[in-house]
């Protein structure tokens, strides 16, 4: 069939998609016809969306683990967008913000925690904005310093650290659950 026909509301069935003959040059290459593949990208537009966001979202957070900014948060970020589609990054992002939920409930748990937070945190307000008057140039990094700061003074809100300590009970929970319903003989042995 050289030629497909369309439905009264000029939309192509299954059916019809898989009767066409793609060209010679796409057989030779094992490739469905064209419109196959145009309909498997409008099927999965938004997994390919989310699947570009999410990336460019966690390569900032890598870069930012060396660069100046809020790199731990970025990751996190990124990995919620990536769990909306991928059931991979799902199991990622609970590891990562259970590990990092557990660093800041030990960090934010003592007085000392607490006050070398709040310290960071100014010091990083204090420099971004000493960057972004002297170096103009630098407003990006400026602008990392100051959010990467006001998020480590925002950690020692008293809502955030019962916020931290609900958070870092759900994983306790959820790893014991996971634990309990894996079988005895598929559970690692200890060192």
């Amino acid at each position: 069939m050289d030629r497909f026909d369309l439905d009264h509301d000029d939309t192509l069935t299954d059916a019809e998609l898989a009767a066409v003959e793609p060209p010679g040059r796409w057989r030779r290459l094992g490739l469905h016809g064209p419109a196959i593949l145009s309909r498997w990208f409008m099927r999965n537009a938004k997994r390919m969306a989310v699947l570009v966001v999410g990336v460019v979202v966690l390569a900032a957070g890598l870069a930012m683990l060396v660069l100046p900014g809020p790199g731990v948060i970025v990751l996190i970020l990124g990995l919620a967008i990536l769990a909306t589609e991928f059931a991979w990054a799902e199991r990622a992002l609970d590891r990562t913000s259970g590990t990092a939920t557990r660093a800041m409930s030990s960090l934010s748990g003592s007085r000392t925690g607490k006050i070398g937070l709040a310290l960071g945190g100014l010091g990083m307000v204090a420099v971004g904005v000493v960057v972004l008057v002297l170096v103009p140039r630098y407003w990006m990094a400026s602008i990392g310093l100051f959010v990467a700061g006001v998020v480590g003074l925002a950690t020692v809100h008293p809502s955030a650290q019962r916020w931290l300590a609900d958070r870092h009970q759900k994983s306790a929970d959820r790893a014991a659950e996971a634990q309990a319903s894996t079988p005895r003989a598929q559970r690692p042995m200890k060192p």
